[in-house]
């Protein structure tokens, strides 16, 4: 239920075991880009290297906002509405100012993250309903706002837009927020108690963990980063657009569980969500590389999806049972 990897070495020395579990995702990563380079001889090169890291820069935050989530052992389903809704307040806002505008757009994430911890928290609404309905609820309003993409006329977002080699602003932005927020999970309490809360609520709420708030926080926070994703998505795209990130909430969820994050909480490392946020973007991007159809390519990403998903069932079931062991050993 940790944060932070235990050590490689023992003192028998070093074990494989131990240090490929706890990199299996970097592992996966480096692999993937090797068979990449060897499929594809366009894979390697600068211009895609930044379209994928740049592309990987807006499921990256959304991915954070979500793993904030699972830590607790919730879902949010919503994360892709909110950044789609945030992207057209920040569009609709612009011309008055880019700064009004990105405090708008924040703004609306922090409000739809808060009705839906105030939904779980206040409600008891089960995560996926609350979720599902700031869904529909996000991209209603998004709509509202604009019915049609809305081009956004600024030099400094078309500045922002470029790229030098293969790093550009949207990827130092997201690596920035994974750094941050990596940081704080780790040496604050209240990573500290989204630890506790997702190991086991219950224990955490008799150990004087402050469940419900803890709780409301990390919504708000979720909905905050996904505005932060729509920001982002506004300067690789230079629009906001009503319609964008569908299905994007489902592949949130594999990145992170792709990252090695327990699927139902308790158990995560931020970094290793964010290379799985990688792995998901190049396995979509090897399968341009390939052409291979889009119908079979929405396939691959459920199939992928489905896989990771019985995964981390299976991670829980084995630690369920590793539990029961341990508990029958001790009252024998």
């Amino acid at each position: 239920m940790s944060m932070n990897p235990s050590p490689a070495m023992t003192g028998h020395g070093f074990n494989w075991r131990t240090f490929v579990g706890q990199n299996d995702a970097y592992l996966a990563l480096i692999v993937l880009i090797v068979i990449g380079g060897l499929i594809s001889p366009e894979f390697l090169t600068t211009l895609n290297l930044k379209n994928l890291l740049s592309q990987s820069a807006v499921l990256g935050i959304l991915a954070a906002a979500q793993f904030m989530v699972i830590l607790i052992a919730g879902f949010d389903l919503s994360v892709a509405a909110v950044m789609a809704l945030s992207s057209v307040v920040f569009a609709q806002f612009a011309p008055i100012g880019l700064a009004p505008a990105a405090v708008l757009a924040v703004l609306s994430g922090l409000g739809c993250g808060a009705i839906t911890g105030a939904f779980v928290t206040l409600g008891r609404v089960q995560p996926l309903i609350a979720t599902l309905a700031m869904l529909g609820i996000a991209r209603g309003f998004a709509f509202t706002v604009s019915e049609k993409s809305l081009l956004v006329d600024s030099p400094l977002v078309v500045a922002m837009s470029k790229s030098w080699g293969i790093i550009s602003v949207p990827m130092v932005i997201w690596l920035v927020i994974a750094a941050l927020l990596s940081v704080f999970l780790y040496r604050s309490r209240f990573g500290l108690h989204c630890l506790a809360i997702g190991g086991r609520e219950q224990t955490a709420a008799l150990a004087g963990v402050p469940v419900q708030r803890t709780k409301f926080l990390v919504y708000v926070a979720a909905g905050g980063l996904s505005a932060l994703a729509g920001i982002v998505l506004v300067i690789r795209t230079q629009s906001g657009v009503p319609h964008v990130g569908n299905g994007w909430e489902l592949a949130s969820i594999a990145a992170v569980v792709l990252g090695g994050t327990a699927l139902f909480g308790g158990e995560g490392q931020l970094p290793k969500a964010m290379a799985g946020v990688l792995i998901y973007q190049t396995i979509a991007n090897l399968m341009n590389q390939v052409g291979l159809n889009p119908y079979y390519q929405d396939i691959v990403r459920a199939i992928i999806i489905l896989a990771v998903v019985g995964v981390g069932i299976f991670r829980v079931r084995q630690s369920e049972r590793r539990v029961n062991r341990a508990e029958i050993g001790e009252t024998e």
